[in-house]
């Protein structure tokens, strides 16, 4: 079971590649939106179309944060602009040579860089949303539900609207303990046994709050091994709780991987994308 679950997990997840050369297709390529250390890192903007100004939507890949490409969101983003709301793929550091919160840091750090710089990509600073695949969906889910702690005259990195997929919720709860006991280490700089406050703290759902509470959108399937489904409703329930807005899809025969070719997925995704174009579109 561990074997198979670290297979999905890291599904996409093989080493960064180089920056290819920009294609001349109207999307901003290879933009440095911050640096750690010696290290640029990168997004991809995609722009949507027309003079007014655009919501967006910074979009993370997945690898449990160890691994994957920004690339690999690149299809979500170009739907994404089609739908009238730009989007931004991004670069962030990866374990096991950085330790959380080094991915969070960096998917912040991408919110405010787009937000100072809304003027050059028309968007609009007040509707930015986030989503991601698996590790991906958990620092979309942090980056709605953390509080804001940016420091007086710095723009917020908290977003306004969520889409997660199969993103993982609570660390403490339904995965495989060998997983846990891999992943540990690896991410967190710790054994599992020695990392308890830090995995409640590396939990979306210990966020959720009445104040905090942004729009979600879920997607996971019910045949998930290696993010289990009770994440996904265990997410409804505390969303409920407090009164927040959250629509969960199930889909039947679903696992760890959102299947293009599957017109039930292909819908799921088509709504999740469509409930960020409705919250981060001007209001009528």
């Amino acid at each position: 079971m561990f074997v198979t679950a670290l297979s999905a997990l890291l599904l996409f997840s093989q080493e960064q590649t180089p920056e290819a050369p920009a294609p001349d297709d109207g999307i901003k390529r290879n933009i440095v939106y911050s640096t750690a250390g010696t290290r640029n890192l990168m997004a991809d903007f995609f722009p949507a179309s027309g003079k007014d100004k655009k919501g967006l939507v910074i979009m993370i890949h997945g690898g449990a944060w160890m691994g994957g490409n920004r690339r690999d969101m690149e299809p979500l983003a170009k739907r994404m602009a089609e739908k009238g709301v730009s989007a931004v793929t991004i670069t962030y550091r990866l374990a096991p040579s950085s330790k959380w919160p080094a991915m969070i840091d960096d998917a912040k750090a991408a919110v405010r860089y787009f937000r100072t710089n809304a003027e050059k990509y028309n968007i609009d600073p007040n509707r930015v949303g986030a989503a991601g695949g698996s590790a991906g969906g958990h620092l979309a889910l942090l980056l709605g539900f953390m509080p804001n702690d940016a420091a007086p005259g710095t723009p917020s990195a908290k977003v306004s609207a969520v889409f997660n997929i199969f993103g993982p919720v609570d660390m403490t709860n339904d995965f495989d303990q060998a997983l846990v006991n891999f992943i540990a280490p690896q991410v967190l700089g710790k054994p599992a046994a020695d990392a308890k406050e830090e995995i409640r703290a590396f939990s979306p759902i210990n966020f959720v709050t009445k104040e905090t509470m942004v729009p979600v959108f879920t997607l996971h399937g019910d045949q998930d091994a290696t993010v289990p489904v009770e994440q996904a409703r265990r997410l409804d329930r505390k969303i409920k709780e407090v009164g927040g807005e959250h629509i969960m899809v199930i889909v039947a025969g679903m696992g760890h991987f959102a299947d293009p070719n599957k017109p039930d997925v292909i819908k799921a995704l088509d709504d999740g994308l469509e409930f960020l174009a409705k919250h981060l579109s001007p209001k009528r």
